[in-house]
């Protein structure tokens, strides 16, 4: 049986060059627009196969996969947490028990397969009424808490009688595991060397956030996990740096994880089509995090889903229901194979704050022509000159109209951008070439960024 996965890859890549004239006339501005990848693609639902009646067989393999769980970033003072929010969750033993259950035989995979290619984990036997239902949501919740079980398929199998069988599968065999978990182990290991100790948490998000979209691409050429399982896995993030938002997500938790932060994966819909994103925890408030839509297609990073409220993420994802909201029917479909289940979600945190938000913290304010504002923005390129930053984020204060700001900075008189740098260069010796100045629009952030380059 064929499990569909498709992938819509949505891109705008337009550059428009604006001119002006009077006194900065010479100089010209490129207004560039927003090239951040809609990374979207359909969620597998599980569907149920015919139940089989091969048992493991004897070359049944007990691998030592589980030493992915022993890495940590103790030596730099950041402790791993352990994520239960999936089991936390689960409202039934049934569920609890088969979660359970996945957390040790998950481990155990034979070196036969089954008639769809797939590799049989030890079955699972439950001594309790267990519906299909049920499996679903145990099978999601572990999924949830355990993004290191890279091998773990979303096909299962069950035979329903007094002692409930449930047969879950590898998309690899043992051996595999085994040398795939090798290569994912140093992978993380070298990762973390990459993170320095005493950040705070959102120091370590925003560094582990961004060396993961440095070193990973959307991949827009797989369409199912029959084609290739690996970006739709933490492997293809980290080992193949190629990933679909399954991919990205499940990075961006385990990574948090690792470093102290406690983070969760969400599905749902980005522009309408099928989609997966974490919430994260940053000093003691939860918040959206896309990191698949912050990555784009010509190296730059962007910050548009960097820990953004409920109300923010509405503009265009839509959470999908919890499984305690949904009916048996809605969430196991009503067809004999589950191809018309819908997805949802085990747990969805309260994301209420902005305080996080990588704007609200990096952005400085512009609230007209006067002589603190303009203290304030040469105060931060002088910073980035010193530093070697190109980019400068500025927030429009909500008293002024957005676009009249922008034109005031940029394409009308006074040109005060262009008088900061002015100041800037004066102090500095010239640094900042003001004649390649780049700026992209964030006008639902009221956020102006600007990219310039260095003599």
């Amino acid at each position: 049986m064929k499990s569909v996965k498709r992938i819509i890859s949505l891109v705008l890549c337009t550059a428009v060059s604006l001119t002006f004239s009077s006194c900065f006339s010479e100089r010209s501005i490129s207004e560039l627009e927003d090239t951040a990848r809609s990374a979207v693609e359909g969620l597998y639902m599980p569907k149920i196969e015919a139940p089989s009646l091969i048992q493991i067989d004897e070359d049944a393999y007990a691998g030592d996969f589980s030493s992915i769980e022993e890495i940590n970033a103790d030596s730099k003072n950041y402790t791993k947490l352990d994520i239960t929010a999936g089991f936390d969750a689960l409202n039934n033993d049934a569920q609890r028990s088969l979660y359970k259950r996945m957390a040790v035989d998950s481990y155990v995979v034979g070196s036969n397969k089954s008639d769809s290619g797939l590799y049989y984990v030890d079955k699972i036997y439950i001594n309790e009424p267990i519906s299909e239902m049920d499996i679903r949501v145990a099978m999601s919740a572990f999924k949830n808490d355990f993004p290191e079980v890279f091998w773990l398929s979303n096909r299962f199998s069950y035979i329903s009688s007094d002692v409930v069988e449930i047969q879950l599968y590898s998309v690899i065999s043992p051996k595999e595991i085994n040398e795939k978990s090798e290569e994912l182990i140093t992978a993380i290991s070298k990762f973390i060397g990459q993170i320095p100790a005493g950040l705070s948490e959102f120091e370590r998000e925003l560094k582990i956030h961004d060396l993961l979209l440095s070193s990973c691409t959307y991949n827009d050429k797989v369409e199912s996990t029959s084609e290739d399982w690996m970006p739709f896995s933490i492997y293809g993030a980290m080992v193949n740096g190629s990933a679909v938002c399954e991919g990205y997500s499940k990075a961006m938790q385990y990574l948090l994880n690792v470093f102290g932060i406690e983070c969760n994966t969400i599905s749902g819909t980005g522009n309408g089509s099928l989609h997966q994103w974490n919430t994260v925890k940053i000093d003691g408030e939860w918040y959206h995090l896309d990191a698949t839509w912050n990555d784009t297609t010509d190296n730059r990073i962007f910050y548009d889903y960097f820990n953004v409220s409920d109300e923010a993420v509405s503009y265009d994802h839509q959470i999908a229901k919890l499984y305690t909201q949904m009916s048996e029917k809605e969430i196991c479909g009503s067809e004999g194979d589950g191809s018309d289940s819908q997805i949802f979600n085990i747990f969805v945190p309260k994301c209420l704050s902005s305080d996080a938000n990588f704007y609200t913290r990096n952005s400085v304010l512009f609230d007209g022509i006067n002589d603190e504002c303009t203290a304030r923005i040469e105060t931060q390129l002088r910073y980035c000159a010193q530093n070697g930053i190109n980019t400068i984020y500025i927030a429009v204060d909500d008293s002024l109209d957005y676009n009249e700001a922008v034109n005031m900075l940029f394409y009308d008189n006074p040109y005060q951008f262009f008088k900061y740098i002015e100041d800037v260069n004066y102090s500095l010796g010239g640094v900042i070439n003001d004649e390649e100045v780049s700026v992209l629009k964030r006008e639902r952030q009221s956020v102006i960024e600007v990219y310039f380059k260095y003599r």
